[in-house]
């Protein structure tokens, strides 16, 4: 079966008749306008970079910045094609050599002076920018709204619509929606509960209520234990998991090399730790691991519930 991003690919680069002068959408309480079709975007963060290329618009990429190169397989061979910075947050001038009309990042850490220049230093040199709005209000802010998979198709609109390809946006969206549901049928999951590990050993981040993890736990119709905490990623001790002690603990494998990183990394600690290896997850071996790409909100949630859902079954917690 040919993935959403072949097929988008395959329908060619033409412009839909919405790639008239005056294209304009909200954003983060900014309208953004692109008064002709977009030619050279810039993407920055690996959610913005594979929104672009599931879209099949490889073409019209200027440059992008990622934390690594490991794109979805069936991405691969457009990312080949497409000039890469040599890191993630790559300077404000780097960026303007690339002579961009458009820049769209996911995090809200890129529109800063420690990231790359806040959107307000690329509107003065006429240059649209988009920020995802899953980080509208920031990674630190509590939030008040949890993320659905409406939010992420709703991005997907955005993009489509200010690219000119919204036929390629709303078949991306359909696709998106077929595979969630025939991954989440009939599954059973409501008596279960995950706890999403991110990072750090002594005091772990883990998963509040309302980012991708969210997004993720209550598509599978699973409860996150810490459906109460507003913070995306709040530090957590391990007596207050323990007390809480969920089913299933769901671990990122981060490439970065720092403290509890690896999934290899975490389970070693699980394992080992007084407290931890106390959990009925770690007794049982009950570990889903995810990429920590899948962590954030991006196209890659509704593989994330597939994966989810495979593991809950061959963990034996659902039928």
């Amino acid at each position: 079966m040919l993935t959403s991003a072949v097929l988008l690919a395959a329908c060619g680069s033409g412009l839909s008749a919405s790639s008239a002068p005056g294209i304009g959408v909200k954003n983060c309480d900014t309208t953004v306008m692109v008064g002709k079709p977009i030619e050279r975007a810039v993407a920055i963060n690996q959610p913005a970079v594979e929104m672009l290329l599931s879209l099949g618009l490889a073409d019209r990429m200027a440059g992008v910045g990622l934390s690594d190169n490991q794109v979805l397989p069936e991405l691969k061979a457009q990312l080949a094609g497409v000039p890469a910075f040599d890191k993630e947050f790559p300077s404000f001038e780097t960026v303007l050599d690339k002579d961009p009309d458009f820049v769209y990042a996911t995090f809200d850490y890129t529109f800063t002076s420690e990231g790359i220049a806040d959107r307000e230093k690329f509107t003065q040199l006429g240059i649209p920018t988009y920020q995802s709005p899953s980080e509208c209000g920031g990674q630190d802010a509590e939030q008040q709204d949890a993320l659905t998979l409406d939010d992420l198709y709703s991005e997907i609109g955005d993009v489509s619509e200010l690219f000119g390809v919204p036929d390629r946006g709303a078949q991306l969206v359909q696709s998106l929606k077929t595979r969630a549901a025939q991954a989440t049928t009939d599954l059973g999951a409501e008596n279960v509960t995950l706890a999403w590990w991110y990072a750090g050993t002594r005091t772990p981040y883990i998963a509040g209520c309302c980012g991708a993890p969210g997004i993720m736990t209550r598509a599978i119709g699973a409860q996150n234990a810490f459906e109460d905490s507003q913070q995306l990623w709040p530090e957590t001790g391990w007596e207050s998991i323990l007390d809480r002690d969920p089913t299933v603990l769901v671990l990122a494998d981060l490439e970065r090399g720092g403290d509890g990183d690896s999934a290899a990394d975490k389970i070693r600690f699980l394992e080992s730790d007084p407290v931890a290896s106390r959990l009925t997850a770690v007794k049982k071996k009950r570990y889903i691991i995810l990429t920590g790409t899948t962590m954030d909100p991006s196209v890659r949630n509704v593989m994330g519930i597939e994966q989810l859902a495979k593991g809950l079954k061959s963990l034996g917690v659902v039928q």
